[in-house]
Parts: structure tokens; C-alpha cells; sequence
């Protein structure tokens, strides 16, 4: 005997789950997920204002290419290993480096910055090459990116530090001699946190480099190929109608 309201009603429901599950899939797939460190001001930070200059930028140019951003504040170290294995899509403004190479593509470069070494004003030291600092304990940041050159010098004595206002607070107590990372990064902080010190710190000598910033999208996720083309045509546009300069305006920096 058969059922016609019964098949009726069960093929109204399959229809309406494969409707609503469709959806689902169709909308997860115009979304991309980015895990950022808490905080890696003035680039970015969970507290910024639309978290920074670097993720305005990343959301204004997916957004041109029909995607939501959504982003995750994670410690650094966690963020890393949870986007290279799949977790998200990748990981917002990041340096190059040969390791992370080897577990994210990279997309079109999204702003640059200076890599600098801060030394306390008062002490009297001088640098032409990196040899010239190997008496010096030198503040790093844990799995962070640096110049090459830099990781590659082991002579060197690199003192890590989960955080970069750890680093400054180890420079003004005199437990390291100098601190390197992004000048803007380090100027912002140390104002931050010791507003009344700012002139107790000075760059050391020129920028060690001028890096690059990039979006990294993890090689385990299948179309990532995709999203970095959709992503470097939504960048492209932006610049090329002034939203990225009026991005960078209203940060209050500069740009190209």
C-alpha cells in the first residue's frame, strides 16, 4: 500500500534540507577566516579601531571579490600552527619566511614596514654589519619573522619573548641591550606603555630591511589556489580606486 502525503511530506523535506544546507555551503565558501595575533599594533590588534589598518585593508579586498572576512585573535604561536594545518584560511599581515613558505602561499603584498634594532639612548653602540653585534643580547620575538640575514646569524645572542611590550619593558630595565622588529610596531607600543620614556629609546643606525606584508593562506585548505587570485584581483581594485589610500589615510599613515 502506499503513502502519497507520507512520500509528499518526506520529499518536501529532503527538499528543503538540501535548500537549506546548499546554502550553507554556498555562504561558508565566501567567507574567509584569518587568525591574527591578539595584537600586533599599529598593524593590527583585536582593540584597533576595525582591527587596524591591515585588516581593513584585507576586508575591503575580499570584499571586492565577494567575501566576508572574519577574523580570529589567537596568541601567535597558536595562530600559526592552527591556520598551517587547516584550521582557517590562513593568517592576516605576516613577514616571509622560508619555513612558513613550506605550509602558506602567499598572496600580493599588502603594505611593507622597516625592521629596525631600538637601543636605550644612553649607551653607546654602533653597527655597520651584524657582526658588529655579537656582544649585545638581542630581543626577539617568539616565532616571529625576521630578515633573513637576521635568522641566519647564530653568533648572534637572541633573547625571545612571547610579546613585543615584553621586549621593551626587558630594554628600559636594562636585561637586554637591544630589541629588534617593526619600527612602527615598537614606537606604538612604547608610547603606549610608557608614554613618559619615549625618548629613552632610539633606532640603532639604518632600517635592517624594509619587509614585506602578506596575506598567508594555508596550503591545506583545497582552494587556495582561488582564494589568493580572488583576493590579489580585490587588492589590485582597491588601489586602483583609493580605498586603500583612504584606508591608510585614516589610520594615519602613509602609503604608495
Amino acid at each position: 500500500m502506499r503513502f502519497p502525503r507520507v512520500e509528499a511530506f518526506a520529499l518536501a523535506i529532503i527538499c528543503l534540507c538540501s535548500i537549506t544546507f546548499g546554502s550553507r555551503v554556498f555562504a561558508g565558501d565566501k567567507i574567509i577566516v584569518l587568525a591574527h595575533e591578539t595584537s600586533w599594533a599599529p598593524h593590527y590588534g583585536k582593540d584597533l579601531k576595525q582591527g587596524g589598518y591591515t585588516v581593513e585593508i584585507i576586508r575591503e579586498a575580499l570584499k571586492r571579490s565577494g567575501y566576508t572576512l572574519e577574523t580570529v585573535w589567537l596568541p601567535w604561536k597558536r595562530a600559526q600552527v592552527e591556520a598551517a594545518r587547516g584550521d582557517y584560511d590562513g593568517l592576516g599581515a605576516s613577514y616571509y619566511n622560508e619555513e612558513r613558505a613550506t605550509k602558506f602561499a602567499y598572496s600580493d603584498p599588502i603594505a611593507t614596514t622597516e625592521v629596525v634594532f631600538f637601543k636605550r639612548a644612553e649607551d653607546d653602540i654602533k653597527y655597520s654589519k651584524l657582526e658588529d653585534l655579537k656582544p649585545y643580547k638581542i630581543g626577539t620575538g617568539f616565532e616571529y619573522g625576521y630578515p633573513e640575514k637576521f635568522v641566519k646569524a647564530d653568533y648572534l645572542q637572541k633573547i625571545e619573548a612571547y610579546e613585543l611590550k615584553t621586549n621593551i619593558t626587558r630594554l628600559l630595565n636594562k636585561r637586554i641591550d637591544l630589541i629588534i622588529g617593526s619600527r612602527n610596531a615598537i614606537l606604538f607600543y612604547l608610547k603606549q606603555q610608557y608614554p613618559d620614556r619615549v625618548n629613552s629609546l632610539e633606532i640603532l643606525g639604518n632600517p635592517l630591511e624594509t619587509l614585506s606584508l602578506y596575506v598567508l593562506f594555508s596550503k591545506k585548505k583545497p582552494d587556495y589556489k582561488q582564494k589568493i587570485e580572488d583576493f590579489n584581483r580585490g587588492l589590485k581594485m582597491i588601489k586602483e580606486d583609493g580605498t586603500y589610500h583612504k584606508i591608510m589615510k585614516n589610520h594615519g599613515l602613509d602609503s604608495d
